[in-house]
């Protein structure tokens, strides 16, 4: 069996592990992607919110931890590229940006925040360095190092291409290159 913290030494345990998260990921996605063809909101990212939460266990080895990891990531761009059509889900990204900060668990108000943080960023309602700041200062409270190395390479592939950097589209008004990092 496993000690305090640490993933369990069997292949057969870990193997067992990644197929029951990975199931929770699959039904969560699909509940999620049926809220999203209706344009229901709250309950998209009610389900989105779930499937991350598979991303909580200490369980799972590093490897199995990226497979399950690649799962949410890849449901996870199907909720933003809803939110990215405005004209679907209707609401003002300050809005969004605010709901998901009510997420229950902290790991999953993380992923949805970046979520919405990028196609908020995107929209240019708002500065890109407030929203990078803001995002960046709470990723750095997961004390979890696997957790939070994959939120935070889950950050930088969110936002890579909506940093304020010379030339691009965010800077300005978004701040410059020194609110990158």
């Amino acid at each position: 069996m496993s000690q305090a913290g640490f993933a369990p030494h069997t292949s057969d345990d870990q193997d067992r592990l990644l197929d029951e998260a990975s199931a929770v990921v699959k039904e969560q996605a699909y509940y999620m992607k049926r809220a999203i063809d209706n344009d229901n909101v709250r309950e998209a990212l009610k389900h989105a919110s779930n499937l991350i939460c598979e991303l909580r266990t200490s369980q799972l080895s590093p490897k199995n931890y990226y497979e399950l990891y690649m799962q949410v990531f890849q449901e996870t761009q199907h909720l933003a590229a809803f939110f990215s059509d405005k004209s679907r889900h209707g609401r003002k990204f300050l809005d969004l940006y605010e709901s998901v900060q009510h997420a229950g668990n902290i790991l999953p108000r993380l992923y949805l925040l970046v979520t919405v943080g990028a196609s908020y960023i995107k929209s240019k309602e708002a500065p890109a360095k407030e929203i990078l700041k803001d995002v960046n200062e709470l990723c750095k409270g997961v004390q979890h190092p696997l957790r939070g190395l994959f939120l935070r390479y889950y950050l930088s592939q969110m936002l890579k291409d909506k940093l304020p950097d010379t030339g691009s589209g965010y800077e300005g008004e978004g701040g410059d290159i020194n609110d990158a990092f």
